[in-house]
This record gives structure tokens, sequence and C-alpha cells, in this order.
């Protein structure tokens, strides 16, 4: 009787150290960045001239948080239509410098230059609906030599180097000059179009598609391999947690805001027409 008694009460003792050691977690949950990156690429210009947007100093600022903060992933949230070149390559870079999982996940657009500097992320999620590819070169300027010659106003050149004022918006651009000025763009694009190939190991009827620069929305994307999962922000957790192995849970990192006058009331639109333009600016 007594050794019933005992064979059952190790037999509880087990299956109660068993029943604990079930229901103890295998792993140890980890936590992703958010990082919330909206409006116009652009190089930073610094001072209280600046406008709000997104620059290369911004996202390396943000990345070196998430590395001092111990972060086992980062989800980039893109909400742009592109900006600059040399801004959206440098982006790129810093985020493909990270040493942990990256995701990139558009929200309602994310093109041309937006869809350049996410080629940095490990993984592409997009919304069915999001516009993005976009993947060509804009480079226009206004041309007023006609309006100049109305008025009886001559513009005086003294410039030195023969294409010095190419793209002048005083000067009536030769066969030649608007030629110069087309092989830059198609310059550029190339290049984007081999940085979109050698990333994104596309088709060669994707890349016949996507090479014209048209707009597409996500689920087309998908079909072209532009992105690699459609879905929100739970589709962007499920993927970084797919890379990291773990359960993930979401921290955002707040953009630090500077001072800037665009924020002050009545300043904005004034402070626009005094910022100089510069003409023939190839733009993604």
């Amino acid at each position: 009787m007594k050794k019933n008694i005992l064979l059952a009460t190790a037999f509880a003792a087990f299956l109660t150290s068993a029943g604990a050691f079930q229901f103890m977690p295998s792993e140890e949950t980890g936590t992703a960045a958010l990082v919330q990156l909206s409006g116009a690429i652009s190089t930073s210009s610094g001072g209280a001239f600046s406008s709000s947007g997104i620059t290369p100093e911004e996202v390396r600022n943000r990345n070196e948080k998430v590395r001092e903060q111990g972060y086992d992933a980062v989800i980039y949230e893109i909400n742009s239509g592109g900006g600059t070149v040399v801004a959206s390559k440098e982006i790129m870079r810093s985020i493909n410098s990270m040493e942990i999982p990256t995701v990139c996940r558009f929200r309602d657009v994310a093109a041309s230059g937006a869809y350049l500097f996410s080629l940095g992320c490990d993984r592409i999620v997009s919304d069915n609906s999001t516009l993005t590819g976009s993947i060509g070169v804009k480079s226009s300027y206004l041309e007023f030599s006609d309006a100049l010659e109305e008025y009886g106003i001559d513009y005086v050149n003294t410039s030195s180097g023969r294409y010095k004022e190419l793209g002048s918006p005083y000067v009536d651009p030769s066969d030649n000059q608007t030629e110069i000025l087309a092989s830059r763009s198609r310059v550029i694009h190339e290049q984007f179009l081999d940085l979109v190939d050698s990333k994104r190991n596309l088709s060669n009827t994707s890349m016949s598609r996507i090479e014209t620069g048209n707009v597409f929305v996500g689920e087309t994307a998908a079909e072209l391999g532009l992105v690699d999962r459609l879905g929100g922000r739970e589709a962007a957790k499920n993927v970084s947690e797919s890379l990291v192995g773990r359960d993930l849970s979401f921290q955002k990192l707040e953009k630090e805001e500077s001072f800037s006058l665009f924020s002050l009331p009545g300043l904005s639109s004034v402070i626009s027409a005094l910022e100089p333009e510069v003409p023939i600016e190839a733009a993604l």
C-alpha cells in the first residue's frame, strides 16, 4: 500500500514538472524597431531653411539608434514618391549596412527613388494597392527665351566653357544640346535598371515592363518580382520574425524634430520663394 502511494506521488510530481516544462517559452521574444519614412527624398541642407522629408542624414541617425538600443530587426514603413538620385542611393547604402534583418513596408506610395532605397532591405512588403515602380529618371526645366524676346529683354552670357550654361532657362537649346541633356538621364536610368536587376534578379519580361518607368499597383509589382510579399504591418512583422527566428514586438522609433522656419505659420510660402532652384537636376 505504501509502495502504491509513493508511486502515485512520484507520477503526480512528474506530470507537474512536465506540464511546467511544456509551457516554458522555447525562445525569448525580441523587438523590432519601426521606422517611418515619408515625404520627398533630398540631401540634407541643414539650418533653419531645411524642409521636412526623407534625408540620408535622418536615416543614418535613426539606424544608429537602432544599433545602440539593440533591436533584433528593423521595419521601414515608406510613403514617398521619390526624390533626388544621390540621396536615394545614400539611404539605400545606409539600410544595406545594417547588421540585423531589415524589411521595407510600402504604404500608399513607394515609387522611384523610394523604391530604389528599398533595395537595401532584405525583404519588401507591399499593400496590393500601393503605387510603386516608376523606375525612371525625371529631368526637365522651363525655358523662357521666347518670352524674353517678346518683351525686348536681352540675356547676356559671359560664361566660359562651351556647355557651362547648358540647360539655362534663358537660352533656346540646339538639338545637340538637348541630346546631351537627354543622354545624362539615359545613363542614370541604366544605372537604376542595373541596380534593380542585380538586387531583384528579375526575368527579361519583367525588366522590359519596368524599364518604361511605369507605375504599378502592389499586386502587379508582386507578379513582376519587385516586392516579396503582399500585406500590411502584420505581414511585415511576420516576415521579420521569419528572418530573426523568434517572435517580435514593435517599438516605434520616433523622428527627432529639428527647428525649421517651415513650421512657423505664414513663413512656408515666403521661404519657398527664396530658395534657389537647381535647373536640370535629375530626380527619381
